[in-house]
């Protein structure tokens, strides 16, 4: 009998056990992405100290869910690219630019590649050097693959290059490079995405406004978006809109992200519906967040 109540007890406790942590382990997300654009319905995150690429697709809420995984090489010398040549991986969020084929590519680069925007904003803003960063295959007759094997790509093997394939949109599709991959609790994310996302509609109606120093106060003082730094930005935006009798602002497909490797910065994308008294466009922008002092400001930003 003591036999019988101490297995029933054990099972009881196994089964309390794993009903206690499935839905801890459920809530968790990675940290780095806080919204993705309507539009996108996968992430890839490539973890840089295990050598593993995570494809996450999005439910339909904001939940991302785990459909499969790879083992990746990346550069020789490890991670944080700074400098051309360095061979090493780029840390950062990436999108995937263009596909090439097989018969576009010499065998190193294996069947298949997907270019990626290295340098990006944030590493243009630092002066990082270097370029042709990809996602590719491995050459035909590679026989074994370390972790630390490319000149600053990731890659993977050919037929899992195929595999990865479905999920990307060329053009869209962001592949997020970390050291190694943070989880944190869904509610803890849905706060700081309603955070930063309040901030951007704040300088949207700030904008709108047509007061120059509630637009302005959005900005930090280290703005530079490569061509103008705040007070050329200030000088320019005070000319601009101060011509003009109204203006509209409408955003959708926001996408947001806790910028890998970085402290308090997040890079904002979204689809941009601009009219004023006289001018009309529409595009994409982005835009770099730093919370300095417990506030919000831009210090980047810029169309196309």
């Amino acid at each position: 009998m003591k036999f019988v109540v101490s297995k029933s007890l054990s099972l009881i406790l196994s089964v309390l056990s794993v009903s206690l942590a499935a839905p801890v382990f459920a809530n968790l997300q990675p940290a780095t992405v806080l919204d993705l654009p309507a539009k996108d319905k996968y992430l890839l995150v490539a973890e840089m100290e295990t050598g593993r690429l995570y494809a996450f697709e999005k439910d339909n809420g904001m939940r991302l869910k785990k459909v499969a995984e790879y083992p990746i090489s990346i550069g020789k010398q490890g991670y944080d690219k700074r400098i051309e040549g360095d061979a090493k991986t780029p840390i950062g969020v990436y999108r995937v630019t263009s596909y090439l084929t097989d018969a576009q590519l010499d065998d190193f680069y294996g069947r298949a590649a997907f270019p990626l925007n290295y340098p990006n904003a944030w590493d243009r803003l630092n002066g990082y050097t270097g370029s042709g960063i990809w996602l590719h295959g491995e050459p035909t007759d590679k026989k074994t693959r370390p972790l630390r094997d490319s000149d600053g790509c990731i890659v993977l093997s050919n037929e899992d290059i195929f595999k990865v394939q479905k999920y990307l949109d060329v053009g869209y599709t962001k592949v997020v490079s970390v050291p190694k991959v943070e989880w944190k609790d869904s509610d803890e994310i849905a706060r700081s995405r309603s955070e930063i996302t309040r901030a951007i509609d704040d300088w949207r109606k700030d904008w709108m406004s047509k007061s120059h120093n509630r637009y302005l106060s959005n900005y930090s003082r280290e703005f530079n978006d490569t061509e103008k730094n705040y007070a050329q930005w200030d000088r320019y935006k005070k000319r601009v809109n101060g011509s003009k009798r109204f203006i509209k602002v409408k955003l959708s497909d926001l996408g947001l992200y806790a910028y890998p490797g970085q402290d308090n910065l997040v890079m904002a994308e979204f689809y941009q519906d601009y009219r004023s008294s006289n001018f009309r466009s529409k595009g994409w922008k982005r835009q770099l967040w730093k919370k300095e002092n417990g506030e919000w400001k831009i210090v980047y930003e810029k169309g196309g």
